[in-house]
């Protein structure tokens, strides 16, 4: 790690994941294409029934772990009604501040994975970009899973990514990041124990409003299987209608990076 970092841990203020990250996370991830990633959204969910939003009354879609909100917005835009959560008050406190006063804006509420209990029933649930990894142990992505079912309408589709054994190994193993921005810098580093299929990624960030601290997030992330998410849908009682290799409607293959699972309640 970079010198400047390289002081005793004590010193470093360790918070929850996304406390302070929440707050920098669009610049950091300013690389994604979160409108390819909507409209991929909107492809894939319309080519298997999903009404289009010139209906009398559109589409209502639920997404889980919905960050800062960015492809919640990008679906309220396109018609859709959209109800979002995130376990992250910050992460929810700027997604709201960026719909502002947008007509149809989603409606975002704090709330996590394991107590998914909506009150409504919803045409379609996302979760994307890699949050199911998250869920650090199989029997909580049962009970996530059995959750959403209960929450879609019959028929209802589910779509969620996973990010890929492969993908660790090839760009998380043993890799450091830093960067330099406008009012902050950050150190990444990303580890990747195989035995345990365990992702880490520690974060360390100095806000330039705020001389002299160093904030420490640490992430974790479950590395599944492909097949054990496919016998955990199954479980759960919905049905895989395709796998996509990233955005690009094709199969998995060996070197995807990220896979998407289209899923129908039974």
């Amino acid at each position: 790690m970079n010198s400047e970092f390289n002081i005793h841990r004590s010193t470093f203020n360790v918070v929850d994941p996304y406390v302070v990250l929440a707050r920098i996370y669009d610049q950091i991830m300013s690389h994604v294409d979160y409108h390819k990633w909507a409209d991929f959204v909107i492809d894939i969910l319309t080519d298997y029934g999903l009404p289009g939003t010139d209906d009398p009354r559109p589409p209502h879609l639920l997404e889980c772990a919905c960050g800062t909100g960015t492809v919640a917005g990008l679906l309220a835009l396109n018609g859709y009604r959209v109800d979002a959560f995130d376990s992250s008050p910050t992460m929810i406190e700027v997604a709201e501040s960026k719909v502002g006063s947008m007509l149809n804006s989603p409606d975002f509420t704090v709330s996590d994975f394991t107590v998914l209990d909506a009150e409504n029933r919803y045409d379609a649930v996302l979760c994307l970009y890699d949050s199911v990894n998250y869920i650090l142990e199989p029997h909580l992505i049962e009970d996530f899973f059995s959750r959403v079912r209960r929450s879609l309408k019959m028929d209802g589709l589910f779509l969620f990514d996973a990010c890929t054994e492969y993908n660790s190994i090839v760009h998380f193993s043993s890799e450091e990041q830093q960067e330099r921005c406008e009012d902050f810098s950050y150190d990444r580093v990303m580890r990747y124990n195989h035995r345990e299929m365990i992702q880490e990624n520690s974060f360390y960030i100095r806000l330039d409003s705020e001389p002299g601290k160093v904030y420490k997030e640490l992430h974790r992330q479950r590395i599944y299987k492909l097949q054990t998410l496919r016998d955990i849908i199954s479980k759960s009682r919905m049905k895989i209608f395709e796998e996509t290799d990233e955005y690009l409607r094709k199969p998995p293959r060996e070197q995807s990076l990220r896979v998407h699972f289209l899923c129908r309640r039974d």
